[in-house]
């Protein structure tokens, strides 16, 4: 039997950034983000001899295939012998989420694969052992990451809303983001504002969500957009995920919102940024973006489907 699922990566506008409980995955603050079609992961399981693990068509690290058998464990106690495909149609560890559309996706095909039938609290807590995040991409449309450990879903219409990336480096990060928000809880002067503030911006984006105040959104967003790398650069060593390029692209943004566009940018642990906006403005943005020499991905549209099976 071969069981495959799909899942989209999502985009926090309100970060977590941070674990209390490492073991059971449990931030330190509250979060929330969209999730968005047309970036995907799929993911298959199948009968095979041994434990295999292929990502994007190639042999994954030794380090990729024991986190991933350690995650599947939980579904089966017996050995492992099966084989996982794996594949992203955008860049792999680049800051885009592909590890939340990885897990929950994995997450998915294994509950088929290995007949749990786990209910929606026991899949959340096992999703996210493997990505913090994958929680989100358990579901479509707009979800907050409690810091209890589970998602509550905020019923906004998000129709009109459409997500660009700004890619100004598909490398893989040098630094993961599990290690990053490790050095950053123990070091940095500037986290404990960090999480007081994301759990204020919280409550007030998914207000501003549902009343459809796009600017406020966009405020929201962008201060907790910037929060982040700053508690990273007071770390020690300092984190520098976001370089020349990055800033280059937050200030066309800035320019556009000046001219009059409904426009505002997010980021997460990684250079590329991320350009929201309405979807009449949508061509005119890529357009822009585009002359000013930006490689430009999407529009997305936000997903109303979450990890699935196809």
């Amino acid at each position: 039997m071969k069981v495959t699922a799909k899942a989209h990566p999502n985009i926090a506008l309100v970060k977590y950034f941070g674990k209390k409980d490492s073991k059971n995955v449990l931030p330190y603050n509250d979060s929330l983000s969209i999730t968005w079609e047309g970036l995907e992961t799929v993911t298959s399981i199948e009968p095979a001899d041994g434990f295999y693990f292929l990502m994007n068509g190639k042999d994954a690290s030794s380090e990729d295939k024991a986190k991933v058998n350690a995650f599947l464990s939980r579904f089966s106690k017996a050995p492992l012998n099966v084989l996982i495909r794996s594949t992203n149609n955008f860049p792999t560890a680049a800051g885009l989420a592909s590890s939340a559309s990885a897990f929950a996706a994995l997450s998915v095909a294994a509950n088929r694969y290995f007949a749990c039938d786990f209910d929606k609290q026991t899949l959340e807590t096992i999703t996210r052992k493997g990505s913090g995040s994958a929680i989100r991409s358990l579901y479509g449309g707009a979800n907050r990451f409690n810091r209890d450990g589970h998602v509550t879903h905020v019923d906004a219409s998000l129709e009109d809303y459409r997500l660009f990336v700004i890619l100004v480096d598909d490398s893989k990060k040098a630094l993961s983001s599990r290690e990053a928000m490790k050095r950053v809880v123990r070091t940095s002067p500037l986290y404990k504002a960090f999480v007081n503030n994301a759990n204020e911006h919280v409550s007030l984006l998914s207000d501003a969500l549902v009343k459809e105040d796009f600017t406020k959104v966009g405020s929201i967003s962008e201060e907790n957009a910037l929060a982040m790398p700053g508690a990273m650069l007071a770390a020690n060593p300092p984190i520098r995920f976001m370089n020349d390029a990055s800033f280059a692209a937050i200030r066309l943004v800035d320019a556009m919102k000046h001219e009059g566009f409904e426009v505002f940018y997010t980021m997460d642990a990684g250079p590329n940024v991320k350009m929201i906006t309405k979807s009449r403005d949508a061509d005119s943005l890529k357009k822009r973006a585009s002359k000013a020499g930006f490689t430009i991905l999407g529009p997305f549209k936000p997903s109303k489907e979450g990890a699935r099976l196809i």
